[in-house]
C-alpha cells in the first residue's frame, strides 16, 4: 500500500530513540547496497537519495567532503559542485537537508557513486524546534513539510527511494520525519533501554497510523552488534528471548538474523571521494550478514529478492 504515496516513490527511514544502535550505519550502508545491486552487484540497481537529519552528520561525512567550521563542533557542506553560482537570490551555493523544511531552494549533492545523491545536514537540526512552541504542532507541519516535498517536488522521477537517517531522539523533528515515511527499520542492540525504545517507537508508529489512510510499514527491527553465540552473556541472552517472545509486540517484526559485525561494511577513506573507498571487509560472515540485511529490505518493500 505504501507505493500509492508519492507516485511510487520509498520513503525509508532508519530510526530508533536511543543513540549509538546503528541507525546512521544502516542508513548509510542500505543506500550503498541497493545502490549497487547488493554485496553481489546482482541485484537491481536502485537511485538513492539520503537525507541526513541526524546533527553528528556521520553520513554527510562519508559521502561529502564536509568543510569544519573554527570553533565549532559540526560541519558546513561543500559549495555545490554543479550549482555553485546560479541566478537565484534566495541561493547560497549549499545545501542541506533542513533546506526543505524552510523553503529555500534545493538542490541534491552528487557522491562518488553513480545511483546515489545526498542532501547532507546542517549539524544542528533542533534548531527547527524554534518554529513553535507547540510540540504536536511542530511534528505535524514538519510531516506535512516533508509529504509535500516527496509528492510535489518531482524527486520521484529521478529515485526510487529516499533513504533518511534520522536524528536520535524523540524529537518533534525525529516524530515529524518519521511521520512522512513509507517505510522505517528500527536498529536495535539487546540491552534493556534500547528494547524498551524499540517497543515505544511501534506505540509512536500506531498513533501515526490513526492519522493516515497509507500505513507506515515497519521494515523489521534488527539486532545489532549481537556478539557471537560463545560471548554471549546472559543479559544478552535474555533481551534476544524477549524481543523474540511471540507474547510482545516485537516479535511480530523481528529479523530472522542477527547483525554481529558493524565493520562488515567499511567506509575507508572520508570522504568517500571514489567508490573503490567503500569495501567489504574479506569475511565470510560479515559479507552473508550484509546479503541477509539487503534481502530482507528488498523484499519487504518491492517483494523481491
Amino acid at each position: 500500500m505504501a507505493a500509492a504515496l508519492y507516485n511510487g516513490l520509498k520513503v525509508l527511514t532508519s530510526y530508533h530513540r536511543k543513540g549509538g544502535v546503528g541507525k546512521t550505519f544502516f542508513a548509510s550502508t542500505l543506500a550503498y547496497l541497493l545502490a549497487t545491486g547488493g554485496p553481489d552487484k546482482k541485484g537491481k540497481k536502485r537511485r538513492v537519495l539520503i537525507l541526513d537529519y541526524d546533527s553528528q552528520q556521520d553520513t554527510s561525512k562519508a559521502f561529502l567532503a564536509m568543510v569544519s567550521i573554527p570553533g565549532e563542533d559540526e560541519y558546513m557542506p561543500p559549495v555545490h559542485p554543479e550549482f555553485g553560482e546560479i541566478d537565484d537570490p534566495d541561493w547560497g551555493g549549499t545545501n542541506t537537508s533542513s533546506d526543505i523544511l524552510f523553503d529555500n531552494p534545493v538542490y541534491e549533492y552528487p557522491t562518488a557513486h553513480d545511483n546515489i545523491a545526498i542532501l547532507p545536514s546542517e549539524g544542528n537540526v533542533d534548531r527547527v524546534s524554534a518554529l513553535s512552541a507547540q510540540a504536536d504542532e511542530l511534528e505535524v507541519n514538519i510531516s506535512r513539510y516533508m509529504r509535500d516535498w516527496f509528492e510535489k517536488s518531482g524527486i520521484h522521477e529521478d529515485y526510487d527511494v529516499v533513504i533518511v537517517d534520522n536524528p536520535p531522539s524523540k524529537t518533534p523533528v525525529s516524530a515529524g520525519l518519521m511521520g512522512a515515511a513509507t517505510h522505517v527499520m528500527i536498529p536495535t542492540e539487546v540491552n534493556r533501554d534500547a528494547i524498551d525504545g524499540a517497543t515505544l517507537l511501534l506505540d509512536r508508529i500506531d498513533k501515526i497510523n490513526d492519522d493516515r489512510d497509507v500505513p507506515l510499514e515497519v521494515v523489521g527491527i534488527f539486532p545489532n552488534m549481537v556478539p557471537s553465540p560463545s560471548r554471549l552473556s546472559v543479559k544478552d541472552k535474555v533481551g534476544l528471548q524477549w524481543l523474540y517472545n511471540p507474547d510482545n509486540r516485537t516479535s511480530n517484526y523481528m529479523a530472522d538474523f542477527f547483525i554481529q559485525r558493524r565493520e562488515c561494511y567499511r567506509v575507508f577513506e572520508r570522504p568517500s571521494m571514489d567508490p573503490s573507498h567503500f569495501s567489504f571487509v574479506h569475511n565470510f560472515h560479515a559479507q552473508a550478514e550484509m546479503n541477509k540485511l539487503y534481502n530482507h529490505v528488498v523484499d519487504s518493500m518491492w517483494g523481491e529478492q
